[in-house]
């Protein structure tokens, strides 16, 4: 991996504003700062205004874990394409890859609620039902390390068996087999006939995106990690603004 603000990853930053290229990201962790309660989550006003100003001069998608209705309620950049559950609603998605998802997530929401037992005496660990996936929280539990195990005991009896994506003291439960964050950034380019995509986002789901063989995709990690296929990083997520401005400035450039 190697630093996007070195010389190298500003002269792919520059390349990129001279072709039809899709800037996305990720939400919790990447244009907001990660917070005990998800509820909570909210990007800057800064971070907010410069999205707004990249929209009015490229294709702008945000790409989460949240639900699309949650994400309008938390992105407040109008023209930009918001791709929720893991890849599951947006552009692109299969009517019926949608009624599945529905049905398995109902199945395994009652599955764990009958199953729920000594989990309820844990105290900030709660399931969140996003209709399409779950996520099991355990971020404000005084003991994540138990919490944790006892989640991994639960889920290995679901039925049928889930795609597990595990995050910053979370676990997503996502339909085996169903679209994910890679297949939409896909999607969405070949949608909106786009020739590249620039990404970033912040931890293990986002590897499904960081991991696809395919030259035409820039990939960034908010956070420097050994394990991961990003091709650049960023120390941390508060240089997204700084990011979001370097490529509105690219942009205005290249098409004045």
């Amino acid at each position: 991996m190697k630093y996007l603000f070195s010389n190298v990853g500003l002269q792919v930053l520059e390349s990129l504003s001279f072709t039809q290229t899709l800037y996305a990201f990720d939400f919790d962790g990447t244009l907001a700062p990660i917070v005990t309660k998800p509820t909570l989550a909210k990007a800057s006003a800064r971070t907010e205004r410069l999205l707004n100003e990249l929209e009015r001069c490229a294709e702008v998608a945000v790409i989460s874990g949240r639900s699309v209705a949650d994400l309008r309620s938390r992105v407040g950049v109008r023209g930009a394409h918001l791709i929720g559950n893991h890849g599951l609603e947006g552009l692109g998605v299969r009517r019926e890859a949608i009624v599945k998802a529905l049905s398995v997530c109902q199945g395994w929401a009652q599955q764990l609620e009958s199953s729920w037992g000594s989990l309820k005496t844990h105290s900030g660990v709660f399931v969140e039902n996003k209709t399409y996936s779950l996520a099991l929280h355990y971020r404000r539990s005084r003991n994540k390390q138990k919490a944790r195990a006892e989640f991994f005991s639960r889920i290995a009896n679901l039925h049928p068996a889930p795609r597990v994506i595990l995050g910053k003291c979370v676990m997503n439960l996502v339909p085996a087999g169903g679209p994910h964050k890679g297949v939409a950034l896909l999607e969405a380019m070949m949608k909106l006939n786009l020739r590249c995509a620039f990404y970033v986002g912040d931890d293990d789901t986002d590897e499904d995106v960081f991991s696809l063989p395919d030259r035409r995709i820039i990939t960034v990690r908010v956070g420097q990690s050994k394990t991961s296929q990003a091709q650049f990083f960023l120390k941390r997520q508060s240089e997204i603004a700084r990011l979001i401005g370097h490529c509105v400035k690219l942009n205005c450039e290249a098409q004045a």
